[in-house]
């Protein structure tokens, strides 16, 4: 790894987890949610703003409020067509109780750098249900979120990079991915990402690339063997 990269010192955060579940005829789920609390002692230092971290707190909060309520929505609207149609029909129909599951975990929190990748379950009807992963990257002092592009080195090609492992490990694999439609031809510009104390982990959704057994398609370029195109404003050496 370069020796230019600093060593690793854990954020002095605490991050607290907030749970909320209820259950209904037709609606169930179970959410919990991080929260940011820095140390008392950092409380709107040189270290952090409080108000960043309030901000960063809210925008995961109303981002998971909003998706719950879509699909509670939704099955309000599939309990109206069941109690007034489906209930009465005389060919028989299941009846569905729709779902959501939200967990996270903390990948990273070091050096004034934080990631959450929060994975999303919904069912709502049907063979099966999806499964949605978002990841929140932050640099804690401006709360600025990061892209993938933040992750590299000015002036370094990142996509060359990144297209070029995730090609050569497709390729190891091929059986497991899409090879015509659908089949990987590079990353986007705001390529999903989270980070882990050893690697990038860079991601796609359900069917993006891969059928959906496949699950969530991952691919992690380590420190030990790419560290040297990586920004070591955001990374550390363990």
């Amino acid at each position: 790894m370069d020796n230019n990269y600093r060593p690793c010192i854990n954020n002095p955060l605490y991050i607290y987890r907030q749970s909320i579940s209820k259950e209904s005829e037709f609606f169930k789920y179970n959410i919990s949610y991080p929260i940011l609390i820095p140390f008392a002692t950092y409380f709107n230092t040189s270290f952090y703003n409080i108000e960043i971290i309030n901000r960063i707190n809210q925008t995961i909060y109303n981002d998971i409020m909003k998706y719950k309520n879509e699909i509670k929505r939704q099955s309000k609207e599939y309990e109206k067509e069941y109690i007034n149609v489906l209930s009465k029909s005389k060919e028989e129909y299941i009846k569905y109780q729709y779902e959501l599951i939200v967990d996270y975990k903390v990948t990273y929190n070091r050096n004034h750098t934080i990631s959450i990748p929060i994975q999303k379950y919904e069912f709502t009807g049907g063979a099966h249900g999806m499964t949605y992963l978002d990841s929140y990257n932050y640099d804690l002092r401006d709360g600025k979120r990061l892209k993938l592009s933040d992750m590299f080195k000015k002036g370094i090609d990142y996509k060359k990079i990144v297209d070029t492992f995730i090609k050569e490990n497709i390729n190891k694999n091929k059986e497991l991915y899409f090879q015509d439609e659908g089949k990987f031809t590079g990353i986007s510009d705001n390529q999903q990402f989270y980070i882990e104390n050893d690697g990038l982990v860079v991601y796609f959704s359900l069917y993006e690339i891969a059928p959906y057994y496949v699950g969530i398609p991952k691919f992690k370029l380590t420190f030990n063997e790419f560290g040297k195109y990586f920004n070591n404003k955001y990374i550390c050496k363990s």
